[in-house]
């Protein structure tokens, strides 16, 4: 075997790049944890495990909060690149708790604003295509899948029990005192395959004919916001998941106010992926950090007072007035 074409074929492993992204990650001061797995039913239904490349979490927090990324990555030949849709939508899921996915409390003070999604152009239903034009097998679709099939499964184990384990304490006194972390998570594709957009003024199906590159009726991006719509498959799976892990972890779900509530929640997401070529990998890390950073955020302990403090006093009848004689 040749030098280059022994290179290609270690490169085709998919290890170099996911070398690369953790390297970038760490270099940035990142925190990193390879090969996240869990387990779901194959296409044949049968229980199999299944693994994401690498787990990342911020070194910066936000009144408490702390930015966490579940990246899986994706090694593509330079012959094929892949091609996304503008996603101009204003409507479904376009806000920061789609994005940032905090748990397992809200600590946005305002979820249903848009932000976040303002680093990067948005997009939809990714493809590959082949210099040639040619169609491919559709890696960006399947890599994608990757992260939003092991999304709900990272949440169930991060957020909702890692972050809520009041027995993971060094003095067992200091459990009544425990204050559960927040995690705001978001799904990452990191790819070396090069990233175009369709243009959104292109509606011409003949200028798309003519064009003898993507550069002529797209704009080539450094990463992009991805939508995904959560199939009902997906929803049902996920569904199940969290009551199995209700199920086997009621002491931790149940010892916090509104946890499993937030964990029902979960149920239809991720719904944006962030998608990124390795070589804007730290400018998209630090352009979502920043954004993360600069949200406003509600301080974990006084949330956790105040619904507490509902707890004690939701369904109490007030106390009835008796009138003089």
């Amino acid at each position: 075997m040749s030098a280059g074409k022994w290179g290609e074929s270690f490169l085709k492993s998919g290890l170099p790049l996911e070398h690369l992204t953790y390297v970038t990650f760490r270099s940035m001061q990142w925190d990193c944890s390879p090969h996240f797995e869990y387990s779901r039913p194959n296409r044949e239904k049968t229980e199999t495990w299944f693994e994401v490349d690498l787990v990342a979490d911020c070194p910066f927090f936000n009144k408490g909060s702390q930015l966490s990324m579940l990246v899986e990555c994706k090694y593509h030949d330079p012959s094929r690149y892949w091609f996304f849709l503008p996603h101009e939508s204003t409507g479904r899921w376009r806000f920061d708790d789609r994005v940032l996915n905090c748990a397992p409390y809200q600590t946005l003070v305002k979820p249903r604003v848009d932000t976040v999604l303002q680093t990067a152009p948005l997009s939809a239903n990714a493809m590959v295509v082949a210099e040639d034009g040619t169609k491919q097998d559709n890696a960006a679709y399947t890599a994608i899948q990757q992260a939003v099939n092991g999304f709900v499964p990272w949440a169930l184990s991060s957020a909702f029990m890692y972050n809520i384990d009041y027995t993971n304490v060094l003095d067992p006194e200091d459990e009544l005192d425990f204050e559960p972390a927040v995690s705001s998570m978001i799904p990452v594709v990191v790819t070396n395959a090069a990233l175009y957009r369709l243009k959104p003024q292109v509606t011409d199906l003949d200028l798309i004919r003519k064009a003898s590159g993507p550069g002529e009726v797209a704009d080539q991006l450094g990463w992009t916001w991805c939508y995904h719509d959560v199939p009902a498959s997906l929803a049902e799976r996920n569904a199940r998941a969290v009551a199995e892990h209700e199920r086997q972890f009621p002491e931790l779900v149940h010892r916090f106010p509104r946890v499993a509530e937030a964990m029902h929640g979960f149920v239809d997401r991720p719904n944006w992926i962030a998608v990124v070529n390795i070589s804007s990998l730290p400018n998209a890390v630090k352009a979502i950090t920043d954004a993360f950073l600069a949200v406003q955020m509600k301080e974990v302990k006084a949330l956790l007072a105040r619904q507490r403090q509902g707890r004690k006093t939701y369904g109490r009848r007030p106390t009835k007035r008796l009138s003089g004689p």
